[in-house]
């Protein structure tokens, strides 16, 4: 059995949904705004910091035995890109009170240590300052150990050759430059910002009653709304293809394509996740079975895409020598499509494993959090779909699938490879 009831509480939506699935209830807290590369980075290192420690717990030792206490609650924070917007979430999974002999008000408990979490920045001062220059050194220890992974580094390059003059290229948890000029000020008046004009949504997973709907309202009230639309950045067409290519000590090239999808009406979207699980986003797709295993052109292939945006991304390991047939490839595959070289039984089969995979998310807290709060954003979206997830992924067919191909255009080709810049 589930159930959802979406309330609008203290002008901040507050959803419920109710499960028999699990013994544990997940409450998430999403903050959403328009992305710029100083907002992603310094609100990647606020949500760090909130977790670490609080107004009560001075320590992060202290807030971690205190979770302890709690049978081990877990709390989180991540941050992601979602259309044009930059969200931070924050995360708690505790177990349900229903199931401890203790006489404890878990959800009282837990209710309180996330206001706790929420609240604290307003009050960070000059004895801070220590622990805001470690969790610094820290973010900026991990984002130096993102750039010298190399598959994560083309990406980065890619993005910043086919973004060059938009707001997408700039990456989720922010970017090294802009992180050494923040202070401490900065993290505040972010939070502060996030606090009172973030779309801000609260969601609640497990077998809870309508009670924690008084305790939720607790968290946070405003004054007025601040939900504004969902949105993407507006479909741009290519005029010619990007090619740039960096070198590095290393054996194994990475050819990462960028493409743009011409998207005309909202069957695009679902069409295009058909498509992208099709060509290169399963272990059954073409771009797997065919240039992996039978050319043997790529150590590692997988095709990735943002819907909400129109933007796909092959992403490979090849050799240095077969950097153009693999190129080439891969564009005939894409032509395979655009043919309708397919069997219509493999759209079917595809559009099974999506189903299986969304009831798997399902069977998962987090997972049904998250496909709850994309519904919510949907709602909020300009041209928001009416038929559900589900109805919309069984009317695509074959030919849905060809058309959507037919608008996939190739935008940027980055090549990180080996060599020197001369080396041909």
């Amino acid at each position: 059995m589930q159930d959802t009831d979406k309330r609008i509480i203290n002008n901040v939506p507050i959803v419920k949904i109710y499960t028999e699935k699990f013994k544990t209830v997940v409450v998430s807290v999403y903050f959403r705004t328009p992305l710029t590369s100083r907002e992603a980075t310094v609100r990647s290192l606020l949500s760090r910091m909130m977790i670490k420690q609080t107004d009560k717990f001075k320590t992060n030792a202290a807030l971690l035995e205190y979770l302890a206490e709690h049978y081990g609650a877990h709390l989180t924070s991540n941050v992601v890109k979602k259309g044009s917007d930059h969200i931070v979430k924050f995360s708690i999974e505790f177990v349900n009170g229903k199931f401890i002999m203790e006489d404890m008000d878990m959800l009282g408990d837990i209710t309180a240590v996330l206001k706790d979490v929420l609240y604290s920045p307003f009050n960070y001062d000059d004895s801070d300052q220590a622990f805001f220059q470690r969790e610094k050194r820290l973010m900026t220890n991990r984002l130096k150990s993102m750039r010298d992974n190399y598959s994560q580094r083309a990406f980065e390059m890619l993005l910043e050759t086919m973004f060059e003059t938009e707001d997408y290229k700039h990456l989720s948890f922010g970017d090294l430059e802009t992180l050494e000029t923040l202070t401490l000020e900065d993290v505040k008046a972010a939070h502060e910002k996030m606090m009172a004009s973030d779309d801000m949504s609260i969601l609640a997973a497990g077998k809870v009653e309508d009670n924690i709907f008084d305790y939720l309202s607790q968290l946070h009230s405003r004054e007025t709304a601040k939900m504004y639309p969902y949105t993407g950045y507006p479909v741009r067409s290519v005029s010619e293809v990007k090619y740039e290519t960096a070198h590095e000590r290393i054996e194994q090239a990475k050819v990462n394509l960028g493409f743009r999808v011409q998207y005309q009406d909202s069957k695009d979207v679902m069409s295009l996740n058909v498509f992208n699980q099709l060509f290169g986003g399963s272990s059954a797709s073409l771009l797997f079975t065919n240039i992996r295993e039978k050319l043997s052109l790529a150590y590692s292939i997988h095709s990735q895409v943002d819907v909400k945006n129109g933007y796909m991304f092959v992403l490979a390991g090849v050799d240095n020598d077969n950097i153009q047939i693999f190129e080439d490839a891969v564009k005939k595959e894409i032509q395979r499509v655009i043919d309708g070289d397919f069997e219509a039984s493999f759209v079917e089969e595809i559009k099974r494993n999506m189903l299986s995979s969304r009831k798997e998310s399902m069977d998962k807290p987090r997972g049904l959090i998250s496909l709850n709060y994309n519904s919510l954003l949907k709602e909020q979206s300009v041209k928001a779909p009416k038929a559900s997830w589900t109805e919309q992924l069984k009317k695509i067919s074959k030919d849905d699938v060809i058309q959507i191909a037919k608008k996939i255009q190739l935008d940027t080709v980055f090549t990180l490879k080996g060599g020197d810049d001369d080396d041909k």
